[in-house]
């Protein structure tokens, strides 16, 4: 059974990191992982042997011929790649491996505003033996916003919700908030009611607050979203966290 993850999150988070060390990680196991990049924007970086979706298409002469911009761009190059299917089709008969790392793009609107991510993940289960799952990264930084980190939680939701297959949730980069003590840290990776309630109401301004509870409401209705600590540059909280997905997929 091949395995397949979704790695998904906001610029930044650490998405190419990520997916660099899980290659490597599992190449040393075993040579049967390869990287598919679906970020047409990406630049200046090279996986090892990869698929790229810029060998399909290349969002800079989308742009320049349709006159688009770069979020317009993105989603004319994934609804390309979605109309030459077969192109990915005959790239993964080719590689052949049994673990498979999609790099996507950040940009919420595929998840959120059109169904293209969703419907890719859709045909992978239709049409393909992989066993998928989806990872969403967060930036453990966010937890000194806490308007953004409620920001993140709810698109960490909305992927969740939008392409309904196995999901983790990960906070990323923990190497840079080591001195924050385990107890402040647990708090956000189970967000609840009280983390967000108060704090939230007292930094909004007063004509989003009704705005704000509703959201808040709703995320704690659906109690779904925890995040898990990952810190990259300790190899053992790596093969912890490839044991997780393994035995969830089992």
């Amino acid at each position: 059974m091949k395995l397949g993850q979704l790695v998904m999150g906001p610029a930044g988070c650490g998405k190419s990191t990520y997916c660099l060390e899980i290659y490597k990680n599992l190449i040393s196991i075993k040579n049967s992982v390869t990287i598919i990049n679906l970020d047409p924007s990406i630049e200046n970086l090279e996986y090892p042997d990869s698929i790229d979706i810029r060998d399909l298409v290349k969002i800079e002469d989308v742009m320049e011929e349709f006159s688009l911009g770069p979020n317009g761009g993105l989603i004319f190059c994934m609804e390309y790649f979605m109309d030459n299917l077969a192109w990915f089709d005959f790239q993964i008969n080719l590689k052949n491996k049994n673990n498979l790392i999609f790099d996507l793009p950040g940009q919420i609107e595929l998840y959120t505003h059109n169904s293209l991510i969703r419907d890719f993940s859709n045909y992978l289960k239709k049409t393909t033996e992989i066993n998928l799952y989806s990872i969403f990264l967060m930036d453990c930084q966010f937890i000194g916003d806490l308007g953004k980190f409620f920001g993140g939680t709810i698109t960490a939701l909305c992927c969740m919700l939008s392409i309904e297959i196995p999901h983790y949730n990960v906070l990323t980069k923990i190497d840079l908030i080591n001195h924050i003590p385990y107890s402040v840290l647990e708090k956000f990776l189970f967000p609840c009611n009280e983390l967000f309630s108060k704090e939230l109401y007292e930094i909004m301004d007063r004509k989003y607050r009704q705005l704000t509870k509703s959201l808040v409401k709703l995320l704690m209705d659906f109690s779904m979203v925890q995040f898990i600590p990952l810190d990259l540059t300790r190899p053992e909280q790596l093969n912890n966290f490839l044991d997780l997905l393994k035995m969830h997929t089992e």
